[in-house]
């Protein structure tokens, strides 16, 4: 293989991968650090979606569903599926009738598709169609499963039933800490992992919780604030301020023993 990004290891991009399809060619910079391997976050929780995409001209049916909560990676990980496997971009609103069944193409569509679930639902239902008679590969990011995607049309929900699916799941302890120092490093301050297991062992298991308290510390630092734990404490009580009080200040895992309590 070329020097591309890796689903496994990282590999460093070069500054822009120029994904080409027929006649039109897409620009995705994988120079920046949304999209570069080495910027993916190896972890338990992305093994068996990492694992999945490998094998994609296998897919069953030439399609695979991608979801996961904002934030989880997924729009990430299936930019450098995209560029291993010469695939287009789209937004699921760009889909169409007329990109679909336009002018003939004799290569098999290769395609990622994001928000796949605000798709117009004949666009999409076309699209698998096309799959099936063609070949190809088309690799669909969403929020939630396809049998929970809001469309009507009896032949599509039929379809999207069959769609083999991966999920990032959601984060745990280890994950959730160093995500909160990865968006701590982002917004321009440093948050040793002492004070981000913290609160990694206060906070909903969610990846919004973890940009969540980072944009929380952010709004803080104003403070006089003697340390990054000192941080992380005042941003858990502005966060939760009916949970944690100045007290609250040790034990293990405040978050999960609050919920095995009720």
């Amino acid at each position: 293989m070329s020097n591309r990004p890796s689903l496994i290891a990282g590999d460093k991009a070069g500054k822009t991968g120029a994904i080409e399809h027929g006649a039109q060619q897409w620009q995705l910079d994988f120079g920046s650090p949304s999209f570069v391997a080495d910027s993916f976050l190896i972890s338990d929780e992305s093994k068996n979606a990492r694992e999945a995409l490998i094998p994609w001209r296998t897919w069953p049916g030439g399609v695979m569903c991608l979801y996961g909560e904002s934030g989880s990676g997924k729009s990430h990980l299936g930019t450098l599926w995209a560029y291993e496997a010469g695939a287009i971009f789209l937004k699921g609103h760009e889909l169409n009738l007329q990109l679909i069944e336009g002018e003939a193409d004799p290569n098999p569509l290769i395609a990622l598709i994001d928000d796949a679930d605000l798709s117009e639902e004949t666009a999409l239902f076309a699209l698998l169609s096309r799959l099936e008679r063609e070949g190809g590969a088309v690799l669909l990011l969403a929020r939630t499963p396809p049998m929970l995607w809001n469309f009507k049309l009896p032949d599509l929900k039929s379809r999207l039933s069959t769609i083999v699916c991966e999920t990032l799941r959601p984060p745990e302890q280890p994950l959730l800490a160093r995500l909160i120092i990865r968006h701590a490093a982002a917004m321009g301050f440093k948050l040793d992992e002492t004070s981000a297991a913290y609160l990694a062992a206060r906070l909903p298991r969610t990846f919004n919780s973890a940009k969540a308290i980072t944009l929380c510390m952010q709004s803080v630092t104003a403070s006089s604030l003697k340390s990054p734990m000192a941080l992380a404490q005042r941003a858990l009580r502005v966060m939760y301020p009916q949970v944690y009080d100045d007290d609250m200040a040790s034990g293990n895992d405040v978050f999960e023993a609050k919920h095995k309590e009720q």
